[in-house]
Order: C-alpha cells, then sequence, then structure tokens
C-alpha cells in the first residue's frame, strides 16, 4: 500500500567506479531493514543498464532513465518516481545519476524543490 507521507529524495553522484551503485545497494538494504520502503532509480547514457538488474535482482522497487543524464531528462525522473510511488510507496526514493552530470544542484535539486517544495 503506498504511503501518505512525504517521502524523501537521496541523490548519490559521483564519477564512473566511485562506488555510487555499492553505496546505494548497503544504504537501500539498511533503510529496509529498519521497515522503510525504498524506491531506486538509475541513470545511464545507454540502456540496458547493469545497475537496473543487479539492484532489481537483490528484490529493491527500481526504475531506470537511460539514454541522457537527469538534466536532460528531468521529466523522466519525475515519471520515474511517480512509478514507484504508485507501485510501492516509497518513504525514500534513492537516485544514481550518470557521473556526466556536472550541476546537480542547480538542474535537478533545485527543480524538484520548487516543484515539490522541501
Amino acid at each position: 500500500m503506498p504511503s501518505m507521507n512525504k517521502a524523501r529524495y537521496i541523490m548519490i553522484g559521483g564519477f564512473l567506479g566511485a562506488g555510487k551503485t555499492t553505496a546505494i545497494a548497503r544504504l537501500a538494504t539498511h533503510l529496509a531493514s529498519q521497515k522503510q520502503r525504498v524506491g531506486l532509480i538509475t541513470n545511464d547514457q545507454g540502456s540496458g543498464l547493469v545497475d537496473t538488474a543487479m539492484l532489481r535482482a537483490r528484490g529493491f522497487a527500481t526504475e531506470e532513465i537511460p539514454g541522457g543524464c537527469f538534466c536532460c531528462r528531468f521529466n523522466s525522473l519525475t515519471e520515474a518516481a511517480r512509478k514507484l510511488s504508485a507501485a510501492s510507496g516509497p518513504d525514500v526514493f534513492i537516485a544514481e545519476p550518470v557521473g556526466s552530470c556536472t550541476d546537480l544542484v542547480a538542474t535537478v535539486t533545485y527543480p524538484l524543490r520548487r516543484i515539490y517544495g522541501q
């Protein structure tokens, strides 16, 4: 049953090979052990994302945004969150942007705050 409370949004960025997916999997596991529903959003320039398959195999509700970064595919980011909300009502969204996003605060965080509030 979807949560009626406002969900938290955590974005974990970093360069290719920095350990983003490992950190996300560990954080999601920890939050799930605390009885939090977690929704993951993966992102990459390509398609058929390996990270998505790995996180889904671990049992996490995961949506992916292939073919461009969050800032270039902002509407896809909000649509992925909407799909996860409808399917599993996450208490926490954890998003993994592609490492090539240069200013996530200006292009993703500020627009999300403007649209959805704090």
